[in-house]
């Protein structure tokens, strides 16, 4: 499984796209969604008009993601586009605070599994940021 935006899909080569958002994907590429995993409007309308902080919407979603089973999303994921690796996306850019990195750190934390960022590969996610892993070299 990886995470990644709309905006990274240039093609229709793969058939595991699915979206996470509150709204629906413009991208025809995207073919499927998990309204489970979408924030509920009201808080998403607090979060971006400033009404709370990154760090009330992180508690109030972890709460809905908490209400969850993390097998049971995990394999409903999967089913959704049997044969294709499941790739939840969202419309934030990487560089961005996004739900989708808390919805990559709850299956990591709850599955013991490893998400990579679409295109991007392996990163470090916290509080709703991801940062790209670097490899440090000796020069």
């Amino acid at each position: 499984m990886k995470t990644g935006c709309f905006k990274q899909v240039s093609d229709s080569h793969t058939n595991g796209y699915v979206s996470i958002s509150l709204y629906p994907s413009k991208n025809d590429s995207i073919n499927h969604e998990y309204k489970s995993l979408a924030p509920n409007w009201k808080l998403l309308e607090n979060l971006n008009k400033k009404k709370i902080t990154e760090d009330q919407f992180i508690k109030s979603y972890k709460e809905q993601l908490f209400s969850l089973n993390a097998n049971t999303v995990y394999d409903d994921l999967n089913s959704l586009v049997t044969g294709f690796e499941p790739i939840i996306m969202t419309s934030v850019s990487r560089k961005k605070f996004c739900h989708r990195h808390l919805v990559a750190e709850w299956f990591e934390s709850e599955l013991g599994i490893v998400i990579e960022e679409y295109k991007v590969g392996a990163v470090t996610r916290s509080n709703g940021y991801m940062k790209k892993n670097t490899n440090p070299t000796l020069f």
